[in-house]
């Protein structure tokens, strides 16, 4: 990507995700303004370069002022556990609304927006139905939008945020055995953080990715047994794996997280998500890359950070 000399703002530039775009997007010559919720946030990413302004996407106005002199928008925010008044309708779908309704106040008309792979009208999977949704509004009120819907993102994470990966690896490491959510037959196609941020970047800089929805993943499909057998392979931790029925499961996430001191290994929603193959056929990461993605099973050494 040549140097773009935009200035940016990122949504959700905090986060894991976040994390990685916005440094390829500074390398890449933008102007980065973070969207922050508290003043040691704003210190400390105003002390590695970033500018910064208070918001939420909760509320428009703090959006609006956070828009002042941008020329695009990348809207990371999204959820993938309900907790408290941060439910998928009021993060996922209608912080996207409030971001879009801002920026067409602001007069801000390129967005390039984050769904997920499996986004689709489907009201029983209330994470994908919010995405799809969300996707629908920006199709309809941003002229110069960029959708791109990623299959579950791996790397490393300085400030150490949440990913799925790291989930598997604590199963692994965390008991005798490994328990596998019915059968470990869905399907995912694993995509470097590193890589993610680097499609960011391209697609922005790249009119001819405005109206598309760009479905991104990395080079192998595997099983989430698949996945399991390659991390614990990583960690030199071989465990015995026992399916267990997702019934079962749902009824223990249940019972741990109604106990204050423990929060259940898997939530509901990861399980129903279990449901829905996460893999493309139409894979626009090489495209936007000019190379193949990295490969899951040889990118893991993150996984010994700290440990």
């Amino acid at each position: 990507m040549e140097e773009s000399g935009k200035r940016v703002l990122i949504v959700g530039g905090t986060g894991f995700v976040g994390e990685a775009v916005r440094a390829a997007a500074r390398d890449a010559g933008c102007t980065v303004k973070l969207v922050v919720r508290t003043s040691e946030d704003a210190r400390r990413y105003e002390a590695q370069g970033f500018e910064t302004e208070y918001g939420d996407v909760q509320d428009p106005q703090s959006l609006f002022v956070a828009l002042e002199g941008v020329d695009a928008v990348i809207n990371l925010v999204a959820i993938i556990k309900e907790s408290g008044d941060a439910t998928f309708e009021r993060i996922n779908y209608q912080g996207t609304v409030n971001l879009v309704n801002a920026m067409r106040q602001a007069s801000v008309d390129r967005l390039v927006q984050m769904s997920a792979l499996g986004a689709g009208n489907l009201p029983d999977f209330p994470y994908h139905y919010t995405k799809w949704r969300a996707e629908t509004y920006v199709q309809d009120h941003i002229p110069a939008w960029t959708i791109i819907r990623p299959s579950i993102i791996f790397g490393p994470s300085r400030e150490g945020h949440f990913q799925f990966v790291g989930q598997l690896a604590d199963l692994i490491r965390g008991g005798p055995v490994v328990p596998v959510p019915g059968k470990g037959e869905a399907l995912f196609q694993p995509i470097h953080v590193d890589d993610v941020a680097a499609v960011y970047c391209a697609a922005l800089d790249n009119n001819d990715t405005i109206e598309r929805v760009l479905e991104i993943a990395g080079p192998e499909v595997l099983t989430y047994r698949q996945m399991l057998d390659i991390v614990a392979a990583e960690l030199g931790r071989r465990k015995p794996m026992v399916n267990v029925p997702v019934p079962l499961i749902r009824v223990g996430a249940r019972v741990l997280d109604a106990l204050p001191m423990f929060e259940a290994p898997v939530t509901n929603e990861q399980l129903d998500m279990l449901q829905i193959d996460n893999t493309t056929d139409d894979n626009a990461a090489p495209e936007l890359l000019g190379r193949q993605p990295k490969p899951f099973r040889e990118n893991l050494g993150f996984l010994h950070a700290d440990r």
